[in-house]
C-alpha cells in the first residue's frame, strides 16, 4: 500500500451561515482502502463527500486527491480557482454515488453510463459501449442495458449508478448512504455490487446506517457527530469497544 494517502483531509470546516457542518475534520484514506462513515442524520457525513468532490465548498483546510488539491491549483504559492476543464477532469477522477440515482430517465441503462465517458473522457462510442457491457455485468445487470430506468427497481437503478461512476475510471469512489432510499429487499444486491468494487482495491468513503457492511468491508470506521470526528478505528474496535460514550449510545440505539 502506497505511503501517501489517496485521499488527504486536513482540518476541514464548512459553514452555512451561522450553522457550522464541519469543524476541523482531519482524515487520511490509503490507496485500497474503504472507510465508512457512520452517525446520527445531521452528523456531517454528506457534507464531508460533499467537500470531498467539491460539490461543496469548504470554508477552511484542504483536501488532496492523490497528492492534488481538490477545487484549486496552486500557482507560485497562490491558490487559483480551477477553470471548468480543471474541474471536469477532477470530478472525473471521484466517483459519486447518491442516495436517489439520478439517472437520465429518457436513456436506457447502458446509455446512461456511457455518456461521460464519450463526452468528458472523449473515448470512442465502441469503447464505451464494451465498457459499459463489462460493467454492468459486474454489478449484475448484464440483461438489462436496454432497459430505461422507469423499467428497474430502485435497486437496479442504483446499481447502474455504481456502474455509470466506475465508467469514468475514477482513482476514488464516495458513496452518499447508497441504500437508505430503497426497500430493505433491494438493499443486498446494492451492498454486494459495492463489496465487489471495494474488492478489487478501490479507494472509497463510504456514508451508510448499514453497520454490518462496515462491519465487514472497512478497514476503518469514522463515527461523526456534530461535525466532528468522534471516533475511528478498524471495525472490531468501533462496534465492540467503543471508547466514547456518545458511541455507545448511538450503537446502542442503531443496533438494538
Amino acid at each position: 500500500m502506497s505511503a501517501t494517502p489517496m485521499i488527504q483531509i486536513e482540518d476541514l470546516s464548512k459553514s452555512y451561515g451561522a450553522v457550522q457542518a464541519l469543524r476541523g475534520l482531519t482524515m487520511n484514506v490509503g490507496k485500497g482502502e474503504v472507510v465508512c462513515l457512520i452517525g446520527p442524520s445531521g452528523s456531517g457525513k454528506s457534507t464531508l463527500l460533499r467537500c470531498v468532490n467539491h460539490l461543496e465548498a469548504p470554508t477552511g483546510g484542504r483536501i488532496l486527491v492523490d497528492g492534488a488539491p481538490v477545487g484549486y491549483r496552486e500557482q507560485n504559492g497562490q491558490r487559483r480557482a480551477m477553470n471548468g476543464r480543471e474541474f471536469a477532469a477532477m470530478r472525473a477522477q471521484i466517483g459519486m454515488v447518491f442516495q436517489h440515482f439520478y439517472l437520465w430517465p429518457h436513456m436506457t441503462a447502458i446509455e446512461n453510463i456511457i455518456t461521460g465517458p464519450i463526452t468528458v473522457l472523449r473515448r470512442s462510442r465502441a469503447d464505451a459501449v464494451d465498457e459499459a457491457h463489462e460493467l454492468l455485468a459486474k454489478v449484475g445487470l448484464a440483461d438489462k442495458a436496454g432497459a430505461f430506468p422507469e423499467q428497474l427497481s430502485g435497486g437496479q437503478r442504483q446499481r447502474v449508478a455504481i456502474a455509470r461512476a466506475l465508467a469514468m475510471r475514477p482513482k476514488v469512489m464516495l458513496f452518499d448512504e447508497p441504500t437508505s432510499a430503497l426497500d430493505p429487499e433491494l438493499v443486498g444486491d446494492v451492498l454486494r455490487a459495492m463489496e465487489q468494487v471495494a474488492a478489487e482495491g478501490m479507494t472509497m468513503i463510504v456514508a451508510t446506517h448499514e453497520m454490518g457492511f462496515a462491519r465487514k468491508v472497512a478497514k476503518k470506521v469514522v463515527f461523526m457527530d456534530g461535525g466532528r470526528d468522534v471516533e475511528a478505528g478498524d471495525p472490531e474496535q468501533v462496534f465492540t469497544a467503543p471508547k466514547s460514550e456518545r458511541l455507545q449510545r448511538f450503537l446502542n440505539q442503531v443496533l438494538a
